[in-house]
């Protein structure tokens, strides 16, 4: 079964062999690496064409953003299975193996992942032995399984079957560079069950001074959120689905009226939960709003951090997210 991994590349010299190389080195030989190179300014294409591997080719475009770089990587995969890979992270050997075996198990779904780890850098990872056992579950309600633990892949763990994604091109929102991965996942959840496999096998690195998701503070719903929302009061939706998805964006604006309040923006919070009306039955609703009345900024920091803390003891095994 080819592989197609997507590589969108932009100014990532440092790091980006490392990535190729864990594509290389995987078990799963059948696999062709997509190196889309977005206007890069350094030498990471130079040093992706010195790789000198039949298996990888790469594909320049001027600088359009990543998520013009993926679609751009679907449109000329030719594996069965689309897989995406930033440039300065990496797989264990066995991620491919594992995901073959997922699409090979349950032909009749379309998107696969595996759990990940996040590492600031690949001594970080420390490897578990082969894979070949590997627990795996279908979840057919992808709302409501990330309303109770969280995010359970990322972008370098999630794979797709080609059919399906070219069916949704454009698959990534271009101009969009916060959550534009959600949207593709959102919308996966509406077309298929997931099967997934807790095992650690892709590693997501943190910590580069360039990446927006370790500057950025979010404090309004990104469009990702709003489109689900926007479909779901269609009514197009099926009904259990329709219902998690309005769960899930109430539960998402909960979270971010938590940190309004934490950080003492308290009129900001209070109108971000009463836009999140449709989660008054949840718990954390009821806990915000009673936080937010009165209680002093730091108190919401500490019950935020102590949440936090009981949430990662029940989520499945996951880097995190």
């Amino acid at each position: 079964m080819l592989c197609s991994v997507i590589v969108p590349l932009y100014n990532k010299a440092p790091f980006v062999e490392e990535a190729i190389a864990s594509v290389l080195a995987q078990r799963h030989e059948d696999v062709e690496i997509i190196v889309i190179d977005d206007g890069s300014s350094d030498e990471g294409p130079d040093l992706v064409r010195a790789m000198r591997d039949p298996r990888i080719r790469i594909e320049a475009q001027k600088n359009a953003g990543v998520s013009c770089a993926r679609n751009r990587g679907i449109a000329c995969a030719n594996g069965e299975l689309v897989c995406f890979l930033d440039a300065d992270d990496w797989y264990h050997p066995d991620y491919l193996h594992v995901i073959a075996g997922m699409a090979r198990r349950f032909p009749a779904i379309s998107t696969f992942a595996t759990g990940y780890r996040r590492v600031r850098s690949q001594s970080d990872m420390a490897f578990s032995p082969m894979v070949d056992d590997a627990h795996v579950e279908c979840i057919g309600d992808c709302f409501e399984h990330r309303r109770s633990f969280g995010a359970v892949f990322c972008t370098n763990s999630v794979a797709v079957r080609r059919s399906l994604l070219n069916a949704l091109q454009p698959c990534f929102p271009v101009g969009e560079s916060m959550g534009e991965d959600l949207d593709l996942w959102f919308r996966l959840g509406e077309c298929s069950p997931l099967a997934f496999c807790p095992a650690q096998l892709a590693a997501y690195r943190l910590g580069l001074q360039e990446s927006l998701t370790a500057t950025h503070v979010v404090r309004e719903l990104l469009p990702s959120w709003s489109r689900l929302e926007t479909r779901a009061l269609s009514l197009h939706m099926p009904e259990p689905l329709r219902a998690s998805a309005l769960r899930l964006v109430a539960h998402e604006r909960i979270m971010l009226a938590r940190a309004a309040i934490a950080e003492g923006r308290r009129a900001d919070g209070l109108r971000l939960l009463l836009r999140a009306w449709r989660g008054i039955g949840l718990r954390n609703w009821w806990v915000t709003a009673a936080l937010g009345a009165g209680s002093p900024a730091s108190v919401m920091r500490a019950w935020s951090r102590w949440r936090e803390e009981k949430a990662s003891e029940v989520r499945p095994e996951n880097g995190g997210h």
